[in-house]
């Protein structure tokens, strides 16, 4: 092969390298871009879960309030281990013990104790679907989708909320209405307070007729601690 033939062939084989640098470039960034998209429609996506008809009572409990046990839970709507408990183990203590008329479940968040402001506002947010007798639905969702309202704890979830408030067909301008104006303001921060004075120092946390239960304990944690506190009622 002559000099020049091999310069030659040199420059195809060059070529044909950057060629396949070129190609491989572009692949990525095509992939960067989908995964970009499909991060934006995801996020614009809501989950919803199986939604039942709540036996509401007042502005965020659950039963009868003149049931033998009181079961308050303290938790934050960013909280992954409340998420658990939401869509889990609290719906086999309906089951067995809140729809039985012997545990009656009170809401509270922790204000900004432990949350964040995005998930203080998510709290305001529920107790103003709660004046629509809609708390329980509204929590539901909200845990749903926990990844798509709380990537950033400092967000203003205002328009994503108010969707949800529509899937639920409420009264959108009175939901609009009390969650611009911060209506539940004061009970979210009585919520704090509370959890303060009962030593509340993690989510989701739980009195029981007075006596504190930490976690999201298994059922059998909740049974003996029922079964403990209608012991107590009795005597």
């Amino acid at each position: 092969m002559s000099s020049k033939q091999a310069i030659q062939e040199r420059r195809r084989k060059r070529q044909r390298q950057n060629n396949i640098i070129i190609w491989i470039m572009g692949v990525g960034v095509v992939l960067v871009v989908s995964a970009i998209v499909y991060a934006i429609i995801s996020s614009n996506q809501v989950t919803i879960p199986d939604l039942e008809a709540y036996q509401q009572s007042e502005l965020r409990g659950l039963g009868d309030p003149n049931a033998p046990v009181v079961i308050q839970e303290f938790s934050d709507f960013g909280c992954t281990h409340c998420a658990d408990f939401a869509l889990g183990t609290k719906k086999l203590l309906e089951k067995e013990f809140i729809d039985t008329g012997i545990v009656y479940l009170e809401f509270h968040s922790v204000g900004g104790l432990l949350g964040s402001a995005a998930t203080l506002q998510a709290a305001e947010a529920a107790y103003c679907a709660g004046e629509q007798d809609n708390f329980w639905t509204f929590h539901d969702l909200v845990f749903s989708n926990q990844l798509n309202l709380f990537g950033n704890r400092a967000a203003d979830n205002s328009n994503k909320l108010i969707e949800y408030a529509e899937l639920l067909d409420l009264d959108l301008n009175q939901f609009e209405n009390c969650l611009a104006d911060r209506t539940y303001q004061s009970v979210a921060a009585d919520d704090e307070s509370l959890a303060r004075q009962n030593g509340i120092t993690g989510t989701p946390s739980f009195l029981v007729n007075g006596v504190l239960l930490r976690g999201n304990q298994p059922i059998e944690n909740f049974r003996l601690a029922i079964e403990e506190a209608l012991k107590t009622s009795e005597n």
